[in-house]
Parts: structure tokens; C-alpha cells; sequence
């Protein structure tokens, strides 16, 4: 795949649920996304994106790096798509909030990943920065698994 990808394509989140616009670099074992936080985000606080918000750009930056491998091998069939499960999210630390306007970056780094079958259980590694600023970072454990049609 060509970069940047449109996180939609691994994702079944859409608007208003959708917190990465785009995925800038990826392989199997890292990702980074970016995200531009608009006036109509629903996880605003004073002008602000929320804990909340925050935790699930990370979240949906996480999942990603299980996606793109599965997507890949799967490139003939338009209708595949993946679910993902969030089991554990761990050791969260939240330095500050963003304004509305900022674009952040996320970063995750896969950890582990245990393969079952066809669902991977994993746990990634992410931080969120604004510019030089970190934002967040923890870890999160993910169930992954393809969709049933």
C-alpha cells in the first residue's frame, strides 16, 4: 500500500468515532498516525480533546499494526475487514490536553504478538506527542480477529 493510508481502510470506525486521519508510516512492527483534532470532535472539553479522546486515537494508532499484514495477504478480496477488541489498556499517563486545531502524532510499537488461530492477541506500545510535546503514552492489549461476513 502506498503511504499515507487512510486509517478507514483497516478501521471500522467512521465519523464521529474516527480519531487518526491517516496512517504516514508502517511496517510490521510500528506505525505512526496523524491526526488533526476539528472543532466538531464529540471528545472536545473546553476546547480541549479529552482523556477519552486521546486514549482512543491511541487505541485505533494500535490496532493498526496487526491490520496492515492481514490486509496485505488479503488485498484480493475487497470485502475483508478486521475487528478489534481492546482486553487491557495499561499504565496510561496523560501529560496534557490538546487544543482543538493541534495535529498529533502517534506512535506504537508492537510489543508482543500471539497468534490463535486466526485472531492475534498482542500488546502495543503507544506515545502521542504534539510537535516536541508528549502528550500520552501506555500500552494497550488488543484482540484482533477478521470480521465474519
Amino acid at each position: 500500500m502506498e503511504l499515507p493510508i487512510q486509517i478507514g481502510l483497516f478501521l471500522p470506525h467512521r465519523a464521529p468515532m474516527l480519531m487518526v486521519d491517516e496512517i504516514v508510516e508502517i511496517d510490521d512492527q510500528s506505525i505512526k498516525t496523524e491526526f488533526i483534532i476539528k472543532p466538531e470532535n464529540i471528545f472536545l472539553q473546553n476546547s480541549k480533546l479529552s482523556e477519552v479522546g486521546i486514549i482512543e486515537n491511541m487505541a485505533q494508532t494500535a490496532s493498526g499494526i496487526i491490520g496492515k499484514p492481514q490486509f496485505d495477504e488479503n488485498a484480493h478480496d475487497k470485502n475483508f475487514r478486521l475487528s478489534g477488541y481492546i482486553t487491557r489498556i495499561e499504565n496510561i499517563e496523560i501529560f496534557t490536553l490538546p487544543d482543538v486545531n493541534a495535529q498529533l502524532e502517534t506512535y506504537g510499537k508492537l510489543v508482543m504478538n500471539h497468534t490463535i488461530g486466526n485472531m492475534f492477541n498482542c500488546k502495543i506500545e503507544c506515545k502521542t506527542y504534539q510537535g516536541e510535546k508528549t502528550i500520552a503514552k501506555g500500552f494497550f492489549n488488543l484482540i484482533i480477529r477478521p470480521q465474519p461476513l
